[in-house]
């Protein structure tokens, strides 16, 4: 009984975040680097059909119909991958709760939702036209899901992080590269984000701009997937690196 109490509290603190850095920075995010990358790569590499990263949602790589040998192999991935992200929320959580408990309580909420989102939506692969599920869309709302949690939680903590800089009396260093590496990710993120909400609202102003990108290649949403995982990735190394070693530290 006690072994199992022992094992079930590890567990319960590791979900909620209370991991040492260096776990996090050697076991933690190469495991997210290959259980998504790594998986989705074999099975684009393998496919029967050509896969082209550019022009192919990655959800394709997870269809049974697309790929009936492999498919469960990136759908696994995705999975794992959500339940490695889930444990994050809680670490950067600690770590910027000092500087402003609603947005770090928001970001953590935002990025536990993708990431359960992302574990639903690596099992629950219906084609959402061909689909044999009562609910063939399912796994295309999860994805979206995912996409705007894991988007939102990055807005969320880079307000903790331009806060936690402009609270720093001396404009600490790890602050600045926190802030400069956050920004560089969220910003044109939510540049793009907005420009593809104001075409769906049908705002006059962005009609021409969105034609002119509608025509090129880089505005395919399979582009722009793999470009925001690698987003959502880099995201997490950086505030692994530039983050307080503890939540105790400043």
């Amino acid at each position: 009984m006690v072994p199992l109490c022992r094992v079930l509290h590890r567990l319960r603190s590791t979900f909620s975040g209370d991991l040492p850095r260096g776990v996090v920075l050697f076991v933690w995010l190469p495991l997210i680097g290959l259980s998504y990358f790594g998986t989705l790569t074999i099975a684009a590499w393998f496919s029967p059909q050509a896969y082209s990263w550019r022009g192919s949602a990655i959800s394709k790589l997870l269809y049974p119909g697309y790929d009936p040998g492999l498919h469960y192999i990136a759908s696994l991935g995705v999975a794992v991958t959500g339940l490695l992200i889930a444990p994050l929320a809680g670490y950067i959580r600690r770590r910027l709760r000092r500087v402003s408990a609603m947005a770090a309580d928001a970001g953590a909420f935002a990025l536990k939702l993708g990431a359960i989102a992302l574990v639903l939506a690596g099992l629950i692969v219906s084609h959402p036209a061909h689909g044999a599920s009562a609910f063939p869309r399912l796994h295309e709302i999860l994805a979206r899901t995912a996409a705007l949690g894991l988007g939102a939680s990055i807005i969320a903590f880079w307000v903790c992080a331009a806060k936690g800089y402009l609270a720093a009396a001396t404009g600490s260093l790890e602050w600045r590269r926190l802030l400069v590496s956050w920004s560089l990710i969220a910003l044109p993120g939510l540049s793009i984000a907005l420009l593809r909400a104001a075409v769906g609202a049908h705002m006059d102003w962005s009609n021409p701009i969105y034609r002119k990108l509608e025509d090129r290649a880089l505005w395919h949403l399979a582009f722009w997937e793999w470009l925001g995982s690698a987003a959502v990735f880099l995201f997490l190394l950086s505030a692994v690196l530039y983050l307080p070693e503890s939540d105790s530290q400043r």
